[in-house]
């Protein structure tokens, strides 16, 4: 944990739980720096762990979002996720979503074996998991391939998803 305050966690710890989280704002950084512009969340994660953010957030490192980890974080007070995400738009393009609690209740199951993470989203909230509201800042990837180092134009857009998550932050 860096002086900042910021508990900087992996998900995969087994000594992360949903007490950690209990009135905080989690950012989940999602990504793998071994598959080059994919690493992008781990990146802004590896700064923002070098800021002081306050004692209040938390700040959760994973490969992959699952339920298990919205369920992790259901007492948090706000979540924002991070994620290089292919939309189709030019690479470096920042995108941000607030995800909303569904006006009506879910009446069809996703493909659980090709879940989006709006999906995800979805059945959190169906199932009483998703209390809080949820900021998604994805950013358009060039290149997923196997290695390490993001591409110019997201290494370029690291300070803007910064800025964009302290917004979210308050600061």
């Amino acid at each position: 944990m860096a002086e900042s305050g910021i508990s900087y966690q992996d998900a995969s710890d087994p000594g992360i739980d949903e007490v950690n989280s209990v009135g905080k704002t989690v950012i989940i950084c999602l990504g793998n720096r071994y598959l080059k512009d994919d690493g992008l969340a781990i990146q802004v994660a590896d700064e923002l762990n070098e800021r002081s953010l306050g004692g209040n957030v938390l700040l959760d490192v994973c490969q992959t979002m699952d339920l298990s980890l919205l369920g992790r974080h259901r007492h948090a007070s706000k979540i924002i996720v991070v994620d290089a995400m292919k939309g189709g738009a030019p690479p470096g393009t920042i995108s941000k979503w607030t995800i909303a609690r569904r006006e009506a209740p879910l009446t069809a199951l996703p493909g659980l074996h090709g879940m989006e993470l709006h999906d995800l989203f979805d059945l959190a909230s169906e199932a009483g998991l998703l209390t809080c509201p949820v900021t998604i800042i994805g950013v358009e990837p060039k290149d997923c391939r196997v290695g390490e180092g993001l591409s110019a134009e997201l290494m370029g857009a690291v300070p803007s998803v910064i800025a964009e998550v302290e917004r979210e932050l308050g600061r």
